[in-house]
């Protein structure tokens, strides 16, 4: 009886160790999915010092038109609530800022950081500059407490650096259901060499016993009302069937892997094993453009315009399964997990596939980017004290 109740007070102390971040999720129509803004952005993303192609930029919300999952941060004393975009593909945290100019629509569209109104604010005064395809977002690094929950117990101390923004380009994110963004992938590809707020929470074994992060996202398309959820310093079982296999990174800048093999029916789409990166802030599934069309005739994927390729959406259910190898297990991607059923607000949906031929070059690539399609139907585990990404079969309820 004695050690029963040990082993629930060890399960009890293993869940009050994890922090829970619900999501919220954004459903898309066909016209918000612009697969040649998505691949001049990721190009930006992955490929160093490239010149996107602006004309790719040219309406609505474009940089970050493929994001759908976000959730609730608070930054200063008393907290200021924000919503930001969790990203594993970039590394650093922005919010918009209290002083940013009249004629900055994003910024009055959104919530602002105000550090006068923090008592633990410092203002650095320091300039921040990221580029986009669309312009560049400029600010300055303010230091001040990043908290994940609204108990304090999951925060940065005062010392934490981010950026105000007071200029967002374009219009990328006026339309933005997020207020900003919070990079989760390594400190080497953050702009100013800035850690980022992780990094105080896995360095705490006190509160984090598990340096990782988790992701569950819900991909059901009836349930708007659950994005899924984000677990910190801990994995839940609840969200996932079977066991987690495991993929060390190859380095670490991007959450980057190594992806076996993409097979369909016996035949392998890749040239053996090649780097991807696990990207939480984009929708798509990316690989080599010669791979990616073979692909889709496999599918029956007919090519459209810009890069998207549409199917019958009666032919979903026929289409065949396509096995991802990773950590030396075989994750199956079935015709509803990789085709993106949109609304056209006129009754009938749309199909489309939800891979996209993306060129990177060397060094960089030439890679896979493992975006939503992917994250959604696995439960996604990012253990940064191990160096190693995780995959498991997602629970399709929790």
């Amino acid at each position: 009886m004695a050690s029963r109740f040990v082993v629930f007070l060890a399960l009890c102390a293993a869940v009050a160790a994890i922090t829970r971040v619900p999501l919220t999720k954004v459903t898309h129509t066909r016209e918000q999915y612009k697969f040649k803004a998505i691949g001049e952005h990721l190009k930006k993303k992955y490929i160093p010092d490239y010149i996107p192609n602006n004309d790719a930029f040219n309406e609505g919300l474009s940089d970050y038109s493929n994001a759908q999952y976000y959730g609730p941060i608070t930054i200063g004393t008393p907290p200021q609530n924000f919503q930001v975009l969790f990203d594993t593909g970039s590394s650093n945290l922005w919010v918009p800022c209290a002083n940013c100019p009249f004629g900055d629509i994003a910024c009055q569209l959104h919530t602002k950081y105000n550090c006068q109104k923090s008592s633990t604010c410092t203002a650095t005064g320091a300039p921040f500059e990221i580029q986009y395809g669309s312009g560049s977002m400029k600010g300055v690094v303010d230091n001040d407490v990043v908290c994940f929950s609204h108990d304090k117990t999951w925060c940065t101390d005062k010392t934490q650096g981010f950026a105000c923004a007071t200029a967002e380009p374009g219009l990328a994110f006026v339309g933005a259901k997020f207020d900003g963004v919070l990079g989760m992938g390594w400190d080497r590809i953050s702009v100013n060499n800035i850690s980022q707020p992780m990094d105080q929470i896995f360095a705490n074994s006190a509160i984090c016993p598990q340096p990782l992060f988790a992701f569950w996202l819900s991909r059901d398309a009836n349930d708007v009302a659950n994005g899924g959820e984000m677990t910190l310093c801990g994995t839940d079982s609840a969200h996932y069937q079977g066991d987690i296999a495991w993929e060390p990174l190859v380095s670490e800048d991007y959450w980057r892997i190594k992806l076996s093999s993409v097979k369909i029916d016996g035949t392998e789409y890749t040239n053996g094993p090649v780097d991807s990166i696990v990207d939480t802030g984009t929708s798509l599934l990316t690989g080599p453009s010669d791979e990616i069309k073979k692909i889709q005739k496999k599918i029956g994927a007919i090519p459209i315009i810009n890069g998207e390729y549409e199917v019958i959406c009666s032919h979903v259910p026929k289409l065949p399964n396509i096995t991802f190898n990773l950590g030396g297990q075989d994750f199956v991607l079935q015709g509803k997990d990789y085709i993106l059923q949109l609304s056209n607000g006129q009754g009938a949906p749309t199909c489309l596939s939800g891979f996209m031929g993306l060129d990177i070059p060397a060094p960089n690539g030439p890679l896979w980017i493992l975006g939503d399609v992917f994250i959604g139907r696995f439960y996604s585990v990012f253990d940064n004290g191990n160096k190693r990404v995780g995959f498991a079969n997602a629970a399709k309820k929790a």
